[in-house]
């Protein structure tokens, strides 16, 4: 695969830098044509004044030897014809008379220069008339055999068109190298601008699509690796695939091992993971963190059969212990599948796919799950439904049903559970099953606990203040008991809605409290010391509750609905609830039954001991209002039940 998100190179860098350095050339042409013609110009006048110097000086002398004045002329007619080349007048102008000698001067050009020379301070200043540039020279001579005279000898210099003549030729040749130069650094400065953007290209495109901890491709990477392998692209080297499954590997212990042992601790172990599962994969598939403990494999020409084989030894190296700072952690892994294109055909309804598949085999701790909705165009409703959620508890969307608990001895109901139900506007009412995966994977678990909680405790003060003494029950994630603030949080609704604390009960589903039996201790000794009950729900489903009851020293133990369906048939588990019921009396817990639905059910429960239940077979789950009319009733609710 090509690189990803590449970073756009500027294709004008190189005219751009052509064009700089010729303008670079060109001012280093314009300064050296002015510095080399100022100073030629420069040169060539004081020559040429020194050579006019040398002139006045011979004039007079030749005029020191004349006996009259008539020889004057001849002798200024002389000199001028014999030493000067250029364009000039003599005049040598006494008191009583004045001589002029021209040479290629008109008269009038010569009074014109006469008038500028008289008006100049010094005989450095150049005269310009008519385009042309003329040097002077002035002397006063004392008297002679003529008289006292002074000489004015002013000649067109060439010297500007000499020093232009002279700059000019070696202009020709310097600009040559010069600009040649410059196109030669251009594209050299070019050449390694482009590779050095290539390397900066190349480090940021692999910054921003691999992960920094493990080297892995990212999201970014994975979203465009499918998207050239879903469909058409212009890549040429990447074809579409025929078929292809996306595997989403989710750690089930993560965050446990980060709360207990550090982070330092939880980047080691994704680490340690993924070198195990990039061993197991073979080219094309390719593995992809997209953060967190998530990682995603991408398998194209996989069958759902090859992809299921891949999850199972994937499944069994994430559930060998790992040895981290001398401690022994075991991770474990849930594996959600699905399959391109019978379950999907775009990237965001594969991904949807598998996050749905993985969070059903994580719910049903099977190791891994296939997608399989009985519709396909479910995962619509489920990207729609997340996206919805934060709506849903802005605008008071989720609320609360009620299924009461029985005394089995007299029928009364001594409590209720609490059960969220989402009133949506366009689907209606959907059960918790429908959103609660959702909820806990969407960041926003904590803040719907506590939006549970309340809304909770403000319906069983209403009842209290209404003389209806019913605690109510309150089913929190595990998630929920890694909110460090939620104890202080509890305490604060309590004295916020002034309940008593004992109208409040908190149930943890049992297998989630053996996840790590010290951070979970500590949380609920905080909710305890507030004087809340506390219960352990699905009670008999896990695989370590015998060892971790006394820690926890709960006040309920509620047995999973699982031994009560077949409770009139199955000697089993009419053995393990009677040994439940013998377990909750020696930790001098209260029990319950769950999921009572026939009077049978609930004679055979209350002979072993167990003295109060809930089910169907008391009542469903219902809004505040009808149980609200249900504990409004004079005589016990439900004495006809059994």
């Amino acid at each position: 695969m090509q690189q990803i998100a590449k970073i756009k190179q500027d294709k004008s860098i190189r005219p751009r830098l052509i064009w700089a350095c010729l303008s670079v050339a060109l001012l280093v042409s314009a300064i050296y044509v002015t510095v080399s013609y100022r100073l030629t110009a420069d040169i060539t006048v004081r020559s040429e004044l020194k050579a006019m110097g040398h002139i006045t000086s011979l004039v007079s002398n030749e005029l020191s030897q004349v006996k009259d004045t008539d020889e004057v002329d001849s002798t200024l007619n002389e000199i001028l014809l014999s030493a000067v080349n250029n364009p000039a007048f003599i005049t040598v102008t006494t008191p009583a008379q004045q001589w002029h000698k021209n040479l290629l001067i008109s008269s009038a050009k010569r009074s014109t220069l006469l008038q500028l020379v008289a008006e100049a301070e010094d005989n450095a200043e150049p005269i310009e008339v008519d385009g042309n540039t003329f040097l002077w020279q002035q002397h006063k001579i004392g008297q002679h055999k003529i008289g006292q005279y002074q000489i004015t000898f002013v000649q067109q210099t060439q010297a500007l068109d000499i020093t232009l003549e002279f700059v000019a030729k070696r202009l020709l040749v310097t600009s040559i190298i010069v600009f040649w130069i410059a196109v030669w650094l251009a594209l050299t400065l070019a050449s390694l601008i482009a590779r050095r953007a290539e390397q900066v290209n190349e480090s940021l495109a692999y910054i921003a699509t691999h992960d920094s901890l493990t080297g892995l491709p990212n999201r970014l990477y994975l979203i465009e690796l499918l998207e050239n392998s879903l469909g058409p692209t212009t890549d040429a080297t990447n074809t579409p695939v025929d078929e292809g499954c996306l595997l989403i590997i989710d750690l089930d212990r993560f965050k446990e091992v980060n709360d207990s042992f550090g982070y330092a601790a939880g980047d080691t172990l994704l680490k340690e993971i993924a070198r195990r599962v990039s061993v197991l994969i073979r080219a094309p598939a390719e593995l992809i963190r997209t953060g967190g403990d998530e990682f995603f494999i991408w398998a194209p020409d996989y069958t759902i059969e090859q992809a299921k084989t891949l999850s199972l030894e994937i499944v069994n190296s994430c559930n060998y212990p790992t040895l981290i700072n001398g401690l022994t952690v075991n991770s474990g892994a849930s594996i959600g599948i699905s399959h391109y294109p019978s379950q999907a055909n775009d990237t965001a309804g594969l991904i949807v796919c598998a996050d749905t598949a993985m969070h059903k085999a994580k719910a049903m701790r099977s190791g891994w799950q296939v997608y399989d909705n009985k519709k396909i165009a479910d995962y619509k409703d489920i990207l729609q439904l997340r996206a919805e959620l934060s709506d849903a508890l802005a605008q008071q969307q989720i609320i609360l049903y009620y299924q009461p608990k029985v005394d089995l001895a007299t029928g009364e109901v001594t409590g209720a559970e609490a059960l969220c139900r989402w009133q949506h506007p366009r689907l209606g009412l959907l059960g918790p099953g429908e959103f609660i995966d959702l909820i806990e994977h969407s960041g926003k678990v904590q803040e719907f606990g506590r939006y549970i909680i309340a809304s909770a405790a403000a319906q069983a003060v209403q009842w209290y203040s209404d003389g209806l003494l019913v605690p109510i029950a309150i089913n929190l994630s595990p998630y929920n008991l890694l909110d460090p603030g939620l104890a202080d949080f509890i305490g604060e609704t309590l004295n916020r809605y002034q309940i008593p604390p004992q109208f409040i009960e908190i149930e943890l589903t049992e297998n989630e409290t053996c996840i790590n039996i010290d951070y979970i201790q500590s949380a609920l000794a905080q909710i305890r010391e507030l004087g809340v009950s506390l219960a352990i729900d699905d009670f008999g489903t896990g695989m370590s509750s015998l060892a971790y009851l006394s820690e926890l020293r709960v006040n309920v133990l509620k047995i999973d609905r699982a031994f009560i369906c077949d409770l009139t048939t199955n000697q089993g588990h009419r053995a393990i609830i009677a040994a439940a019921v013998t377990l909750s009396q020696s930790f001098g817990c209260d029990m319950v039954a769950e999921g009572v639905e026939t009077q049978e059910q609930a004679r055979l429960l209350y002979e072993m001991g167990c003295r109060a239940a809930q089910g169907f077979l008391f009542a469903r789950p219902m809004p505040a209002k009808a149980f609200r009319g249900l504990l409004s009733q004079q005589k016990p609710q439900f004495t006809d039940a059994f």
